[in-house]
């Protein structure tokens, strides 16, 4: 029988009350392997860690202590954390910014620390679930802190593991090593990534994500509160929804899943599986009616306009957002000026001045912050007559929106960040609940 992955997040794991609900859904169901990530602001705090000084971090490790403490305490059970506190400690007198193989150590004690607690609550309630270190598995190159995974390593490795169909392993999100044996990172959000990379390996029949929503929305349910949960989306859907700002999942997750056509499934813990979002590989060849299934929001984003150049010169641009690693969120070009726009919580002040002076020597450059980018996914999207059509049902927040792009299954818009809330909502208004006909 192909095995099932399941994977909890970070907020599903931030109370005793969760971890309980975490630990019955495991033990009910006995999933071949299980991943988690760190205890809900573990990571940040781990963060931040690598950049303070030396009584900062002290202030930060009884943090971390303590939070870890009052779970553990809750639970009713004994659990130390002295090893990994160790390691804190160990960095205490280090100069500046930790950063490298270093900060990728730290910032993993989130998920060490996650995965071994699961695994010690499951045994406590008799379930006898082995613990799979990730760093034996999740095989990367040496980019630690958003590094790349070895997919011929790991099936090489996962060969040599034995492992067997017949028990439940437990292991952490987030975290791989590179072939030096040095713990790297899979970005941030990089649990979910994780689970589908097990998943590939395991040849699984489906991934569950556990979170602390029922599933996928069609908007933001904090932002629109008649949003409505998704019962299903394709692959593609997900990875513009995720990829524009739906915070559901990580989109290197798709990745995997997509090239082994392996069912996501995203529910709450508190759901047991009752609702949620089913997100697998759709037929697309058959007619399919023209309409908006779901919107997102990208705030904090930079908008960037480079006059007089060419669309000739547009690889150019593109190459200079890949030689400063910025990844655009849209970008397009529109007689004599490129525009696209970049996540400012992405770009340090020396790569912004780099990507500025770089792009200076192709014509004027000019940038819009505080912006925000609206996403509608769907599909028949991509005609003029949808482009206008939106465009006249916004007529007043004319101002407030910058720029387009557009294409079959989604059309993005970038707007001023003031207003994004109020503009989402009218879009959502007409074209979710109202269903307005797609020109």
């Amino acid at each position: 029988m192909s095995p099932v992955v399941y994977k909890f997040g970070g907020t599903s794991l931030g109370t005793a009350i969760n971890i309980k609900v975490v630990v019955d859904i495991i033990c009910n169901y006995r999933p071949n392997f299980v991943v988690v990530s760190a205890i809900a602001g573990i990571t940040d705090l781990l963060d931040a860690f690598c950049m303070e000084t030396k009584g900062g971090r002290e202030r930060i490790i009884n943090k971390i202590t303590n939070t870890h403490n009052l779970i553990i305490g809750d639970l009713g059970i004994e659990f130390s954390l002295m090893g990994w506190l160790e390691i804190l400690h160990s960095y205490l007198d280090y100069n500046g910014n930790i950063e490298g193989s270093d900060r990728a150590l730290i910032l993993a004690i989130g998920e060490d620390i996650s995965a071994s607690l699961i695994g010690y609550v499951c045994h406590s309630r008799g379930f006898p679930i082995e613990f799979l270190e990730a760093r034996r598995v999740i095989v990367t190159d040496s980019s630690y802190n958003r590094a790349n995974p070895n997919i011929a390593c790991m099936r090489e490795n996962w060969m040599s593991l034995g492992l067997s169909q017949k028990k439940s392993y437990i292991t952490q999100g987030f975290i791989g090593a590179d072939l030096q044996n040095k713990t790297t990172l899979l970005g941030r959000g990089g649990s979910d990534y994780s689970a589908a990379l097990i998943a590939e390996l395991s040849e699984a029949k489906e991934v569950r994500i556990y979170t602390d929503v029922s599933g996928v929305y069609t908007m933001d349910p904090r932002v629109v509160e008649d949003a409505q949960l998704i019962p299903e989306l394709s692959f593609e859907e997900m990875q513009h929804l995720a990829t524009f700002g739906a915070k559901v999942l990580h989109p290197p997750m798709l990745l995997p899943c997509m090239r082994s056509s392996i069912p996501i499934f995203v529910t709450s813990i508190f759901e047991d599986y009752k609702d949620g979002t089913w997100i697998y590989a759709m037929d697309r060849t058959s007619s399919y009616e023209s309409r908006v299934k779901a919107l997102s929001v990208k705030k904090n984003q930079d908008l960037w306009f480079v006059l007089g150049a060419s669309s000739s010169v547009l690889e150019e641009v593109i190459h200079i957002l890949h030689t400063c690693q910025v990844l655009p969120g849209i970008i397009t070009s529109k007689e004599n000026t490129i525009t696209f726009t970049t996540d400012s919580a992405d770009i340090s002040p020396r790569i912004y001045h780099s990507l500025y002076h770089m792009l200076s020597e192709i014509g004027d450059v000019y940038t819009t912050k505080e912006c925000a980018l609206i996403t509608m996914v769907g599909s028949g999207l991509a005609s003029a007559a949808m482009l206008t059509q939106v465009t006249e049902k916004l007529q007043h927040e004319s101002d407030h929106i910058f720029c387009c792009s557009q294409d079959h299954m989604k059309l993005s818009l970038v707007v001023s960040g003031k207003y994004a809330e109020y503009i989402v909502t009218q879009l959502h208004r007409d074209y979710v609940r109202k269903k307005l006909t797609i020109v």
